[in-house]
């Protein structure tokens, strides 16, 4: 063999281990890594050849001999793990995030005094707070026409007439709630069978509203669904206090304590109510276990012709009845400044052959009332309301206990009507500075607010109220001290003469000043003993209404 040949013969022989070498590296990676998914082998391509790879072209003849390599690894052996470093978290592939629509932004606060109204509210409206409050700082000044008055007439006064604090809101979409208490309110006065199971507290309810204005069911205290003023709230309604006709005849507690089922239709073609009530006035629980029925409703008839100055004529009517049992006196009667004309308290009394003996006149069985109203307010500037309410209810003659249990000695029964009518004009502004004028007594809602400049408003009202009735008893109560004469039937008779001017400023300020002059007739004890029938007042009043 020659020399040459010899020396690439050495050449193969060297470079054959290499090559095994280099072809099991990739096998042994390929090892090392299984846990990666398997290759589609049926795609995959060659790999590319690698520049670096060692040659085994012979040299040309005459070229020196290349070195000799170095010893190889015995093709047994594995090379030794690659060394795993962890990839920082941040170079790590992450999954696709979910694609959520974001909440659009909203030009509204969160919190705020807009409109007139104050609010807090959650971004997704879920929870809704209206703080509120009102505030009524009263003057009354009596006078007369005649002779000064035999009895004792109330004192020239100031007076903290209101002092609420009140809250209410939204929780979701259909619960309404709203809280109230009254820092000017005192305990009744007088014994009763039963002890008030709240002092401070007016309107304080809960009400579900599944299908907002249209069917609302309303649990706890409020205004009760009887007569057209009654549901028309105190900060609002055009004279200091409501009529004679509602709050001394028609319904003198104002207040019940129950469940009501109302609604009225966004074109306000008309109104319903129906409620169930423990009918022993407000802060009382049930003193027996009977329960009232009491209910509201009118029709505009003309609404339904679409806008115009006519929209809001209203006629209507209420009911209210109840079984009554071991409850209270009826409510004294007085005029709007507090004049007391009608007084249902204690009184001194003797019977034929028997011991003096206390004598308080009491409700029991069964109790009717019903009213009727006309409310036509014309284009929001001027109008008429007038409500006629009569009414039936069975007194107990009782004896009174230290405890004010009452032991019936007699029957008695008091019956009669009483009704009003009002003018009323704008001479600034209208009626929309105030809103409600129907009784509906709406809840507040959150809309998205517009600001406008506070209006001022002039209002004048002219109102006229006659109220009679009669108080008879049996025998057994003959001559009962204080308010039954000899022939043991009375009649009272109220004729009152009213001017009312308000003044306006937004719907949460307002200066009003009445003028009244009341003519009293009849026979009773109180009225007989009056120096003169007639009596006058001056009232004053500046509220404040959030």
């Amino acid at each position: 063999m020659t020399q040459p040949r010899l020396r690439r013969l050495r050449s193969l022989a060297a470079a054959l281990p290499m090559t095994a070498l280099l072809v099991g590296l990739p096998l042994a990676a390929r090892a090392q890594t299984s846990t990666l998914p398997p290759t589609d082998i049926a795609n995959q391509k060659p790999p590319a050849p690698n520049a670096a790879s060692p040659s085994v072209a012979m040299p040309p003849p005459g070229a020196p001999a290349p070195a000799a390599p170095a010893a190889p690894v015995p093709p047994e052996a594995s090379p030794p793990a690659p060394v795993m470093v962890p990839t920082p978290i941040g170079s790590l592939p992450t999954a696709e995030p979910a694609l959520v629509a974001p909440t659009p932004p909203s030009d509204e606060p969160l919190a705020g005094f807009s409109d007139g109204t104050a609010f807090l509210r959650s971004p997704d409206n879920g929870f809704i707070l209206f703080p509120n409050g009102r505030l009524q700082v009263d003057s009354y000044l009596f006078g007369y026409t005649k002779n000064k008055y035999t009895d004792k007439i109330p004192n020239n006064t100031f007076l903290l007439r209101r002092a609420r604090m009140e809250v209410g809101g939204w929780i979701g979409g259909f619960v309404y709630f709203w809280l109230a208490g009254d820092f000017a309110q005192g305990p009744p006065a007088g014994a009763a069978p039963v002890a008030p199971s709240n002092i401070a507290t007016t309107d304080d309810y809960v009400a579900l509203a599944p299908w907002k204005n249209l069917a609302i069911l309303q649990v706890g205290q409020f205004d009760a669904p009887f007569t057209l003023e009654n549901r028309t709230s105190d900060k609002y309604f055009d004279f200091m206090e409501r009529s004679i006709t509602v709050r001394a005849f028609g319904i003198p507690d104002n207040k019940e304590m129950g469940a009501m089922l109302h609604g009225f239709n966004d074109d306000k073609n008309f109104y319903y109510s129906l409620g169930v009530f423990n009918g022993d006035g407000q802060n009382f629980k049930n003193a027996d276990r009977q329960y009232d029925w009491m209910g509201r409703a009118w029709v505009a008839p003309l609404s339904f012709m679409g806008d115009g100055p006519l929209h809001d004529v209203e006629i209507g009517g209420s009911f209210w009845t109840g079984d009554r049992s071991n409850t209270l006196a009826p409510t004294s009667q007085t005029t709007q400044a507090g004049f007391t004309f009608w007084n249902a308290g204690s009184f001194a009394f003797t019977p034929m052959g028997g011991t003096a003996q206390t004598i308080q006149l009491r409700q029991v069985g069964r109790m009717k009332t019903l009213a009727g109203e006309l409310n036509a307010p014309i284009d929001h500037k001027y109008g008429f309301r007038g409500e006629l309410v009569w009414k039936d209810s069975p007194l107990s003659a009782d004896t009174i206990a230290s405890s004010g249990v009452g032991t019936i000695v007699g029957g008695a029964e008091l019956k009669g009507y009483s009704m009003y009518g009002e003018l009323w004009a704008w001479v600034m502004g209208d009626d929309r500075i105030i809103g409600d004028q129907q009784g509906l007594e709406p809840f507040t809602r959150y809309k998205k607010f517009g600001v406008k400049p506070v209006q001022d408003g002039l209002m004048l009202a002219l109102r006229f109220e006659h109220l009679d009735e009669d108080l008879t008893a049996d025998s057994s109560v003959q001559g009962l001290g204080g308010i039954l004469g000899p022939s043991n039937g009375t009649k009272t008779k109220v004729d009152s003469y009213e001017l009312g001017v308000n003044y306006w400023h937004s719907k949460r300020f307002r200066a009003t000043v009445n003028g009244i002059i009341n003519h009293f007739g009849g026979d009773t004890a109180l009225v007989r003993g009056l120096g003169s029938k007639y009596e006058s007042e001056l009232t004053l009043r500046l509220a404040i209404a959030l």
